[in-house]
C-alpha cells in the first residue's frame, strides 16, 4: 500500500508540470528589412529589424481557475534581426537595457467575464493606435516617426510600455475600455537624493504614469479616444529624459472607415507640458488610405507636427512633416512581403534642438550644433513571419 502512494505521489509531481505546460504557447516575429538612402541627411544602407512589426519571441499562457475565472501571463522579449541581440528598451526609462529580460512585455494577472487585470510591464492604451493608421503603426509610418520625434507617448513605440503598472482592458460587445497605472521606477521615498539638483528630497511618485482608452469598433468603422498623463521631475534622476516638473498630458482621437474599395484613416493629438517644461506644446495630425489591390494592399499616409518653440528645447518653432507610400503582400496568413518610400521634413530642425529632443548624441552625428538637420529618404523592401 505504501509503495502504491508513493508511485502515485511521483506520477503526481512528474505529471503537474507536464498538464502546466499544455497551456503555454511561444510565439513571434521575424522581421527584416533593406534599406536605402538618407537619414536625417546621412547617407544609410543596410539590413534592419522590425519594419512592419517589431521582431520579438514571447510566452503567454492560462490556466482555467473555474467559475469563468483565469490565470494569464505574457513574458515578450524583443529581438534585432539584424544582429541577433536582444532589444533594448530605453524610450520610457534608463532601467530597460538590451540586457535585460521581457523588455517588452511582462506581467501576470486574472482574466473573466469582466475582463482582465494585470500586474507588471505592460502597453499603456497609446500603444494601440494602428487601427485608426494607414500604415498600421509600421516603423515607416508618418505618425510613428513624428510621436517620438515630438516626445509623445501615444505612439505605437516604446514610451508606451510601462513599468510597476497595474492595468484594465474590457470589451463589452462594440466598445472597449482601458486603463492603466504606472509607478515608474521610484516606488519609495528616498529622502535626500545627493545625485538630484541641490540633493533635494525625490518623492516616489514623481514618475507616475496613467493612462485612459475609449474605443468603438462595429463593422467598418473604428473609433478611439485617447488620455495618458506623465509626471516629471527635474529631481528624479531615474528618468534621464525630464527637463521640467510639470505633467505631460496628452490626449488622442482616431478614426477609420472601410468603404470596401478603400479605407480612410486619421487621427489627431496633442501633447502639453512635453518632458514636463511647462509651455513645450506638441500637435500631431495624419492622415492615409489603405487600397486593396489582389492579395496585396497599397498604403499611403501623410503626417505634420507642430513643436512650439520653448527655452531649453527649441530655438524657434518647427513644423516637421512625413510622407510613406508603401505596398504589403500577403505571401500566406503568417508571412508578408513589404516595399516602399518614406520622407522626413525636418523643417530646419537644428542638431542642437535635437538633441533636447534626445534624437542625437552630443556628437550631433558629426555636424555642428546649428547646423540644420536634412531630411530622410528611405527606400525599404522587407518580409515579415508571424509564428
Amino acid at each position: 500500500m505504501q509503495k502504491k502512494l508513493i508511485a502515485l505521489a511521483v506520477a503526481g509531481l512528474v505529471s503537474a508540470p507536464v498538464f502546466a505546460q499544455s497551456n503555454i504557447q511561444i510565439y513571434g516575429v521575424a522581421d527584416a528589412y533593406m534599406k536605402y538612402g538618407d537619414f536625417m541627411g546621412d547617407d544609410a544602407m543596410g539590413v534592419d529589424s522590425g519594419g512592419l512589426a517589431g521582431s520579438r519571441i514571447g510566452f503567454r499562457g492560462e490556466e482555467d481557475l473555474g467559475s469563468g475565472l483565469k490565470a494569464v501571463f505574457v513574458l515578450e522579449q524583443g529581438i534585432n534581426i539584424d544582429s541577433g541581440k536582444s532589444t533594448g528598451m530605453t524610450g520610457d526609462d534608463d532601467k530597460n537595457s538590451g540586457d535585460q529580460t521581457f523588455t517588452r512585455q511582462a506581467y501576470v494577472g486574472l482574466k473573466g467575464n469582466f475582463g482582465q487585470v494585470a500586474l507588471g510591464r505592460q502597453y499603456a492604451p497609446g500603444y494601440f493606435i494602428y487601427a485608426y493608421d494607414a500604415l498600421l503603426s509600421a516603423t515607416p509610418s508618418p505618425q510613428s516617426w513624428l510621436s517620438l520625434l515630438g516626445n509623445l507617448t501615444i505612439t505605437p513605440n516604446s514610451p508606451a510600455r510601462w513599468n510597476n503598472a497595474v492595468a484594465y482592458d474590457g470589451v463589452f460587445q462594440s466598445v472597449s475600455l482601458s486603463a492603466i497605472y504606472s509607478a515608474g521606477n521610484r516606488e519609495s521615498d528616498s529622502g535626500k537624493n545627493l545625485l538630484s539638483p541641490n540633493g533635494k528630497r525625490v518623492d516616489y511618485d514623481d514618475d507616475d504614469k496613467y493612462g485612459l482608452a475609449l474605443r468603438y469598433d462595429n463593422g467598418p468603422l473604428k473609433v478611439g479616444a485617447i488620455y495618458h498623463g506623465i509626471k516629471y521631475s527635474g529631481q528624479n534622476v531615474s528618468d534621464k529624459y525630464a527637463k521640467g516638473d510639470d505633467t505631460q498630458k496628452e490626449w488622442f482621437l482616431g478614426a477609420s472607415y472601410n468603404f470596401g474599395m478603400a479605407t480612410l484613416a486619421g487621427s489627431y493629438q496633442q501633447g502639453r507640458d512635453v518632458m514636463g517644461v511647462n509651455g513645450f506644446d506638441v500637435d500631431l495630425w495624419q492622415v492615409g488610405v489603405i487600397v486593396p489591390v489582389g492579395v496585396g494592399n497599397i498604403h499611403f499616409s501623410y503626417g505634420q507636427a507642430d513643436l512650439d518653440k520653448v527655452d531649453n528645447v527649441l530655438s524657434r518653432d518647427v513644423k516637421p512633416k512625413s510622407f510613406t507610400v508603401a505596398y504589403t503582400h500577403a505571401f500566406s496568413k503568417r508571412t508578408t512581403g513589404y516595399l516602399g518610400y518614406n520622407k522626413i521634413d525636418y523643417d530646419d530642425l537644428t542638431w542642437n534642438d535635437a538633441f533636447n529632443l534626445g534624437q542625437t548624441d552630443s556628437s550631433f552625428n558629426g555636424h555642428s550644433g546649428t547646423g540644420k538637420v536634412d531630411d530622410t529618404d528611405l527606400f525599404f523592401v522587407g518580409m515579415s513571419h508571424s509564428f
